[in-house]
This record gives C-alpha cells, sequence and structure tokens, in this order.
C-alpha cells in the first residue's frame, strides 16, 4: 500500500514538473508584434494628425457688446409671519 502512495506522489510530481517546463518553454518564445498602423509611405498622413487642428467657434459670427444688466433695487417681498400682525410695527 505504501509502494503504490509512492508511485502516485511520484508521478504527480512528474505531471507537475512537466506543466512547469511546459509553461517556461512558451514563456521563451518570441513576442508577437503587430505591424505599425501607419507605413513609411503614410507619413504624410501621419503627420498631418499631429498639426494643429480646425477651432470649433465660428470667429465670422457678430460681436455683441456687452452691456450690464441694470437691476432696480427693490426690497424682497416679505411674507408675514403667523405670530405678528401686519399693524405691529415690530
Amino acid at each position: 500500500m505504501e509502494t503504490l502512495l509512492i508511485l502516485a506522489a511520484v508521478t504527480a510530481c512528474a505531471v507537475a514538473g512537466t506543466v512547469v517546463l511546459r509553461l517556461l518553454a512558451r514563456g521563451r518564445r518570441a513576442p508577437l508584434h503587430l505591424d505599425s498602423e501607419h507605413d513609411v509611405e503614410d507619413e504624410a498622413l501621419l503627420l498631418a494628425e499631429i498639426g494643429p487642428s480646425r477651432s470649433p467657434i465660428d470667429r465670422s459670427g457678430a460681436v455683441l457688446d456687452l452691456d450690464p444688466i441694470r437691476v432696480e433695487d427693490h426690497a424682497a417681498p416679505r411674507l408675514p409671519r403667523p405670530d405678528h400682525r401686519e399693524d405691529d410695527p415690530r
């Protein structure tokens, strides 16, 4: 019985070692690189993206003068309080 347990442990170690070695071998492969989106022939297209962008502001519109809004000095309306009468000067 002990021999069977030892053989199972050795087999488990061998399987685990094989899995680890395969994972390490996979890591040694050269990394995959995608080609650049722009080739050397597309250099003008690439540099055009870096240039100044068009302004979203419409500068052909009329310029309006800024006048301050005149607010008349009115006292804020006061609501009567329930504990006071209107003819009471307090």
